[in-house]
């Protein structure tokens, strides 16, 4: 089974000099379709950064990054979550959810369409024409977890995405989450503080000083 992202001594270093700041530390990981993984570790560890280069979101200083899966061209197969549910509020639920697809290239309806299979999907089709700011916290994040499952990504990557929910709702989106990455057998890598959260996923790595250990 062809890996889907693959990392050798991967550093990432801000800075220069007596001022170098080293985010990430020589890692080397890779990730296959169907792992579900926790990062755990206390802030400034790194854990963010480590994502944001799996994601292809920012470069690394040395090492190599590689997604063998998608002929190194990760972009539009990889979804991304974040600690906020990031939703545009002059647009409605369903068009913040199909606002990806529409950059992505598809046309509106089809765009439409599967943003409400997936709001379906999760529960949320009575919510489709409400607009952010009437969303609770947790409604919100399922929204984000939504824009996910509608791009059908092969890897999932969400950062901190419960810090905002209490126990109760954590539970819920690391559920979903889970859930939905198990639909699309795609892998799904979330950082968190929480043990309890760590707990929910089959496997756990550990970030300490930019360094991981799987």
């Amino acid at each position: 089974m062809t890996a889907l992202v693959t990392c050798q001594n991967l550093a990432r270093v801000y800075g220069r000099g007596a001022n170098a700041l080293v985010a990430v530390h020589e890692v080397t990981c890779e990730l296959r379709p169907g792992e579900q993984v926790a990062v755990t570790g206390p802030s400034g560890s790194g854990k963010t950064t480590l994502l944001h280069l799996l994601a292809g979101l920012d470069r690394p200083t040395a090492g190599r990054i590689g997604w063998p899966a998608f002929d190194d061209r990760p972009h539009g197969r990889i979804g991304v979550v974040f600690q906020g549910p990031s939703l545009l509020p002059p647009l409605n639920v369903a068009e913040n959810v199909a606002l990806p697809l529409l950059v992505a290239g598809l046309g509106d309806a089809e765009a439409r369409e599967r943003a409400l299979i997936a709001l379906a999907a999760i529960g949320l089709a009575g919510l489709a024409g409400a607009l952010p700011e009437e969303l609770s916290g947790g409604q919100a994040q399922r929204v984000a977890v939504a824009r996910v499952l509608a791009a059908e990504p092969r890897l999932i990557i969400a950062d901190e995405p419960t810090a905002q929910l209490d126990s109760d709702l954590a539970r819920r989106a690391v559920d979903l989450l889970t859930e939905v990455a198990s639909r699309l057998d795609a892998a799904l890598v979330i950082t968190t503080h929480d043990p309890l959260v760590a707990a929910r996923l089959p496997q756990t790595w550990t970030m300490s000083d930019g360094v991981l250990a799987c």
